[in-house]
Order: structure tokens, then sequence, then C-alpha cells
């Protein structure tokens, strides 16, 4: 496979993004790592990068699972736990598949402080899983919203 079909990156570069991405490149062995692995570089407005790299195998498989591009899996395995939120929320609203709204509680001191959004899911198990995907960690514990009602 040409290694250039393994790198991907969130937007059309120009010439000084293309510059810094090849720059970084450069500095590490690319060529290797990419006879296992596939890239997909996310640049951000303020040229902070983001790596991501994920085994030929797992996104060979998505693709094929849902007959989508190598970049389309790549971009999916990047936002999953967004998509899934998104979807457990029209669920829960829906009542669909058991899910519960869990909000993250930030302070219990005075009065309660809760975080500014909820975590959409099957159980506080899973709900804890989403918050860790999200690099999420400034709780004390979490609120079932339903088992107040």
């Amino acid at each position: 496979m040409n290694f250039k079909e393994k790198i991907f990156v969130n937007k059309r570069l120009d010439d000084l993004e293309t510059k810094l991405v090849k720059s970084f490149l450069e500095k590490i062995d690319i060529q290797s790592y990419l006879e296992d692995y596939f890239v997909y570089i996310y640049l951000h407005e303020d040229s902070f990068l983001e790596i991501y790299s994920v085994e030929n195998k797992h996104i060979q498989e998505i693709s094929k699972e849902f007959n989508i591009t190598n970049k389309m899996s790549m971009e999916y395995l990047k936002d999953k736990t967004e998509i899934e939120q998104e979807l457990n929320e029209i669920f829960y609203w829906n009542g669909i598949n058991n899910i519960k709204k869990y909000v993250p509680v930030l302070s219990d001191d005075n009065r309660i402080e809760y975080a500014d959004f909820n975590v959409y899911a099957e159980g506080i198990a899973d709900a804890i899983r989403i918050l860790n995907d999200f690099d999420f960690y400034e709780y004390i514990y979490i609120n079932d919203v339903d088992e107040e009602i």
C-alpha cells in the first residue's frame, strides 16, 4: 500500500500548514510506522497538532463494516464518543435502549454545582467511561437525573 494513502489530515492545508506537518513527520520514523498503522493528523486553528494512529486491521474492519473509506474510518474513531452521545441522547428522549441521563457533580459543599452538560449512557460505569473518553475528571460523583424524579 502506498504510504501516502495511510496519512490523513482533517483539512486542506495551506503552504505554511503543509510545512508544519511535513516538519513534524520528518522528525519521526513515519515510514516504518506506516507499515502497521494508519495516521490521522488533526490540525487546530492555533496550529496545534493532534496525531491519532490506529492499526491497519482495525481500520480495514471498520471500513468494510460501514462501507466507508479508510479516512472516514479514522474520523469515525476520533469522534466515536461524540457520535455515541448524540445517538444516546436521541434514544433517551424517545425511550429507546434504557438510556439514562447523568450529570457530573462538580461541588457538593453548601449547594450542589453541576457540570454544564449531561452524559447519556446505559449505566453509571458506561457514563464514567464516556467522561474518561472526553478527558473530563473534575467531578466528585455522577447524578442519575432520572432517579430524582
